[in-house]
């Protein structure tokens, strides 16, 4: 009898590629990460494009002030074409915000944003451009087929589409906290905690009028401590990092979304960063397993049917029952552990989950 031989570790990587390559081109899977991302995209471009909106409303546009462009064959709109198309950014906005006419209100609001943006190289900030790169990706998904009010005309109403743009903005996204942390990792000055010495005393005064005097003054005697943010530094660093390659894996992802949105709400409460924080945020909806209601759940409470966004359970509300889910490996957990679970995988509840142990 001849022993079977077992193929070599090369083939299985190239078995394991070519299914990641199918799942991800050919076969459709749940877009509501996407969907969310776009939700709360429409109100920021609002916020992003109110300022020139005000300017414009005032007599200024980019005629009037100094003005590089990126390219030369860019065209520099009148003053009141330039309103107009201020005004279609806004109301494309809203569009892509409720879900109508999804898909060709965000490429509407990706050419208005990204022509703002390419009008001058004074406008470049890194937060407007990461603004741009998750239109794009919005914009080649068919985001419109959930949380929207296409989907309300859709039957059979189905959230399936292909999800490589799904595949494209989370590349973008963990680029860019790879890129901002290792930057700074080989930096000695940022590693090392003199940037970050130097921006806390120059803006010190700033803080101390925010906070007054009785909390400030010994807030920033340890802030502005040379030895302070030299263990902080690295921290950040490490931080970024952390976020950049925990996001990949199952088993870090939660850890990384919790770290990130703390990241994020510190980064807001210490510096102007336009939307940045509440896009980079919302972004993170794009990490959710790209299939829906796998888990199945049997609860007395209906907060959870209204609280599932990106539809983890498949919930059956039962007046009077216990707690019981049973997980995608068949796992089953019931009473608090069960609740415990589930608070952890709802996008409004998951961040306070760790700390939220009692009924």
């Amino acid at each position: 009898m001849t022993a079977a031989v077992a193929p070599p570790a090369s083939a299985d990587r190239r078995t394991r590629c070519r299914q990641w390559l199918q799942e991800a081109f050919d076969e459709p899977a749940s877009v509501r990460g996407v969907a969310i991302v776009r939700i709360v995209l429409g109100p920021s471009v609002i916020w992003h494009l109110r300022p020139f909106l005000a300017d414009a409303l005032n007599g200024v546009t980019y005629l009037d002030v100094f003005q590089q462009k990126w390219w030369p064959w860019v065209p520099n709109a009148p003053a009141g074409l330039y309103m107009a198309l201020l005004w279609i950014g806004v109301a494309a906005a809203v569009l892509m915000t409720v879900g109508l006419w999804s898909r060709a209100a965000t490429w509407v609001t990706l050419a208005v944003v990204a022509y703002n943006f390419f009008l001058s190289e004074t406008h470049f900030r890194h937060n407007r451009a990461f603004l741009i790169i998750l239109l794009a990706g919005v914009a080649l998904c068919d985001n419109g087929r959930v949380l929207s009010l296409d989907a309300r005309r859709r039957q059979p109403l189905d959230d399936r589409a292909l999800v490589w743009p799904v595949w494209l903005l989370r590349f973008e996204a963990a680029a860019i906290y790879f890129a901002s942390g290792f930057s700074k990792l080989i930096d000695p000055d940022w590693v090392g905690g003199r940037v970050m010495h130097d921006r806390t005393l120059r803006y010190q005064d700033d803080a101390r009028e925010v906070l007054g005097d009785t909390l400030g003054d010994p807030l920033l005697e340890v802030l502005t401590a040379r030895a302070f943010q030299w263990v902080l530094s690295p921290v950040a660093v490490a931080t970024e990092l952390f976020i950049a390659f925990g996001l990949w894996f199952r088993r870090t992802r939660l850890a990384a979304v919790w770290v990130a949105v703390a990241f994020h709400v510190g980064i807001e409460v210490s510096a102007q960063v336009e939307v940045f924080s509440v896009i980079a945020i919302g972004a993170l909806a794009i990490w959710a397993t790209p299939s829906t209601r796998d888990r199945t759940l049997v609860t007395p409470s209906r907060w959870v049917r209204w609280l599932d966004w990106t539809a983890r359970f498949d919930i059956t509300v039962a007046p009077g029952a216990s707690w019981r889910m049973v997980d995608r490996d068949g796992t089953v957990l019931e009473g608090q552990a069960a609740r415990q679970f589930v608070r952890t995988r709802l996008p409004a509840t998951f961040l306070f989950s760790r700390f939220w142990r009692y009924p």
